[in-house]
């Protein structure tokens, strides 16, 4: 008897020893990060995994790109590693793309067991659903969609991939691997060059860049979409997403396509330059696969690709960067402003705290990029061009690169690897901090006249 009692209460210091993690949404989700990311460090760097062995800094760096699905990495996915380690990557992709929260509550309800209250609570911040019977919903939704679209995309991919190398297992193998990275927004490919050598096939890039889009836009946004073609009313959030989403694919592919007409596309017929021109705006945004050699970009093309890099995807996706809710908030309030009007649009008031934790957001986001960019510019001999492309990049967890990631010093890899950490953890965990902060309104305060000229 005594024994026993001894066990639980062994059982319950220990629980408490979590709890100022587990009672705290904000702090789960960047150390499940975290943990899996050390995992996935360790699991490439043990001999099963790569051919002749690689640092564990290098199995760090692309379990961290592969967790964070950036796509950046500084070795070569088809050369160093072996089947079992990119199957092992291709995991930490899914993985990293569905979320540790999202994977451990599927598991919980597949099983039938009752969720924690601290998971429960966690789950809640983290989806934004008011009750157990919303989070059920919202989970079992993005698994069906998640798996539905990848599966469909890997059945083409792999087709296609069969003609082209006239080999089944290797259509296989890329079409599967391309078809989830391509989803979770990572950008890890095979072949050393990306894309590059697959310009020329559209069915390669269109089948990529929609599934690219699809893992961009979230799931829930994605099926009120289809009230489109319903004559129903689209909720606020997905009008933001969709008008955000077409304005800046095309405007990125009329871009890139003018500005690298005799550059980067010089080549490549006119069909393949604007199939080309298209893939490069979809997969800017956050996903980081590239069919041009990025490192001859002219400067506007550059500019172009960074702000595109920034804005990212959509909110509860697997895309990076700010995020176009965000940004779409700011051409509205601009707009409002500028018309002397309240933040209203389509017969709705966005909230005041909306749009001050949009702020907020932004603020963390370039004082983090401002950081890496002058702690890259300060240890790196390369050229700034280069380090400032490979910091927008990894903080996006976009996975594009000018050529700077194999040119990282053992100091570089190690920036690169915390700015992707951040880039992928700070925005839900900083929203997460937020939402549980409550703001008394009864309290005011006189105003404050605080001069903008």
């Amino acid at each position: 008897m005594t024994s026993d009692k001894n066990k639980i209460l062994i059982l319950n210091k220990s629980n408490n020893q979590f709890n100022f993690i587990l009672k705290y949404p904000e702090r789960i989700l960047p150390v499940t990060f975290f943990l899996l990311c050390i995992l996935g460090g360790l699991l490439l760097y043990l001999p099963f995994s790569s051919h002749q062995g690689i640092s564990f800094l290098d199995a760090l760096f692309t379990a961290t790109s592969a967790v964070c699905v950036t796509g950046l990495s500084v070795v070569s996915l088809e050369d160093q590693f072996t089947n079992i380690g990119q199957i092992i990557i291709m995991l930490l992709i899914q993985a990293g793309g569905l979320g540790i929260m999202t994977i451990s509550s599927i598991v919980f309800i597949l099983l039938g067991k009752r969720m924690s209250l601290a998971h429960e609570r966690t789950a809640r911040y983290i989806f934004e659903v008011e009750s157990k019977k919303d989070i059920k919903d919202s989970l079992l939704l993005i698994f069906k969609y998640t798996f539905i679209v990848e599966f469909i995309g890997a059945i083409i991919l792999s087709t296609a991939f069969s003609f082209i190398k006239h080999n089944i297992f290797t259509g296989l193998k890329y079409g599967i691997f391309s078809a989830v990275s391509a989803f979770c927004n990572a950008g890890f490919f095979f072949a050393n060059d990306n894309l590059v050598s697959f310009n020329q096939y559209p069915i390669i890039l269109y089948t990529i860049s929609f599934l690219i889009i699809l893992g961009g836009i979230s799931p829930a946004i994605c099926i009120t979409l289809f009230n489109l073609f319903r004559k129903k009313k689209i909720p606020l959030i997905s009008l933001i997403v969709l008008y955000m989403t077409i304005i800046l694919i095309l405007f990125g592919t009329l871009f890139f396509f003018i500005s690298e007409y005799d550059g980067v596309l010089n080549s490549l017929s006119i069909w393949d330059k604007i199939n080309n021109a298209w893939f490069q705006s979809v997969t800017a945004r956050t996903a980081g696969f590239n069919s041009v050699d990025l490192s001859n970009i002219n400067m506007g093309t550059f500019l172009l690709m960074v702000g595109l890099m920034i804005v990212g995807g959509s909110p509860g996706s697997t895309a990076g960067g700010l995020k176009t809710t965000t940004v779409g908030l700011f051409f509205i309030t601009f707009w409002n402003t500028i018309k002397g009007r309240d933040n209203i649009v389509c017969n709705k008031t966005i909230r005041p705290d909306t749009i001050q934790k949009a702020i907020t957001l932004c603020v963390v986001y370039f004082l983090i990029l401002l950081l890496t960019i002058l702690m890259l510019l300060t240890t790196q001999s390369i050229p700034p061009v280069k380090l400032i492309f490979e910091a927008v990049s990894a903080l996006g967890t976009v996975g594009l690169t000018m050529g700077a990631t194999t040119e990282l010093d053992g100091v570089g890899k190690g920036i690169i690897i915390i700015t992707m950490f951040l880039g992928r953890v700070t925005p839900a965990t900083l929203l997460c901090y937020l939402n549980t902060k409550i703001i008394d309104s009864r309290i005011s305060y006189p105003d404050a006249k605080i001069s903008l000229t």
